[in-house]
């Protein structure tokens, strides 16, 4: 069997930490075998080459493959679908001066902000995350986020009394969403929102539309981990592979799935060890400091945008109180606790397999 290398995979090296999130899932358009070399896939598309581009956007890799015939019209669609990520990000990054994110954090404490209905409907989607999960998942975590700077990759470990003092920050039962106003306002100054958990998904959604509404099916976009799925790989599941947590060479297994959202949440995409003590970007917003107990955690849900927020929300939580907020959520998902322990909600036992 001939082996072509991961050209139309998302694979990225660890040199990827720096930019931002480590691609944590690895897409399977073929049959995968695991040699020395590293990953590779079987050359299967004889009949339908797949088209593939890749952009950096909102401090990750977007990947969007798609098996089709006319390559022309998927690529013109394709530039359409990365137009409307970057529109995205625009409006919701907190690192870019003017956008709606920005201006509510600027004026956190001063005054309500006007702002799109998009934004609306992520701080809402957030907000019921936020519930959810009592509290593990905070979309008002900006001041710790600052704090810790794992974005900035400086390895810094904060001091208590400025964790303690942040953690006063984060509330998101102080962000005041007004629909009939379009309005958001931080109660407190210093608040801050940051919508790194949750605003992936919501791109993964508007760019898939773009493809939908072209007509244009067997689609996957990923978003360093985030992955949005539609249709199938020549009439079968798509085979979606779960790194283990500590081998990036290795997977932990494979999902067969379509029409469906995948969001992976991990210990091992932005961190740093001192001490023998790994320090990772997940953070609790009860403790102000990375979330214990869990290596990664893979959900997969019908809601882009809350299945990006949950996957944090039940990495924080860990393994017990996290299985039961997936239950209460209707998502299904993996779990890896540090230990090594791999539990398989009942909706994936059929389409997940274990590597070896």
């Amino acid at each position: 069997m001939k082996y072509l290398f991961l050209k139309y995979l998302i694979w990225y090296p660890l040199a990827m930490q720096r930019k931002g999130r480590l691609t944590t899932l690895v897409l399977f358009v073929s049959a995968v075998a695991l040699l020395s070399a590293g990953l590779f896939i079987s050359n299967l598309f004889k009949e339908t080459k797949p088209f593939q581009r890749s952009e950096y956007i909102m401090g990750t890799i977007f990947d969007v493959t798609v098996i089709g015939d006319n390559e022309k019209v998927i690529e013109a669609v394709a530039v359409k679908a990365f137009d409307e990520i970057k529109r995205i990000d625009g409006l919701m990054s907190r690192y870019k001066e003017g956008s709606e994110v920005s201006l509510v954090n600027k004026n956190a404490g001063i005054a309500p902000v006007k702002v799109g209905q998009e934004l609306i409907e992520v701080l809402k989607e957030a907000r019921r995350v936020s519930e959810l999960s009592d509290g593990a998942f905070d979309v008002t975590i900006g001041p710790l986020s600052n704090l810790w700077a794992f974005d900035e990759d400086k390895g810094n470990i904060p001091s208590p009394e400025k964790i303690e003092e942040l953690k006063r920050l984060v509330d998101y039962k102080r962000m005041k969403i007004d629909d009939s106003d379009s309005t958001v306002y931080l109660e407190k100054r210093g608040m801050m929102v940051d919508v790194g958990g949750i605003a992936k998904g919501y791109a993964l959604k508007k760019a898939m539309k773009v493809f939908e509404d072209a007509g244009i099916g067997n689609v996957i976009i990923n978003a360093g981990g985030n992955l949005n799925l539609r249709g199938t790989k020549r009439g079968k599941p798509w085979k979606i592979g779960i790194q283990e947590p500590r081998d990036e060479k290795k997977l932990l297994g494979v999902l067969n799935i379509t029409d469906t959202s995948v969001s992976t949440s991990g210990d091992y995409q932005r961190y740093f060890v001192k001490d023998g003590i790994r320090y990772h970007h997940i953070l609790d917003p009860k403790t102000g400091s990375p979330a214990k107990g869990l290596m990664s955690m893979t959900l997969t849900g019908r809601n882009e945008t809350m299945t990006d927020a949950l996957s944090t929300a039940v990495f924080v939580l860990g393994a017990e109180k996290g299985v039961a907020l997936m239950k209460r959520a209707g998502v299904e998902g993996v779990i890896v606790t540090e230990g090594g322990k791999i539990t398989v909600s009942d909706g994936l036992k059929d389409v997940f397999s274990r590597k070896p």
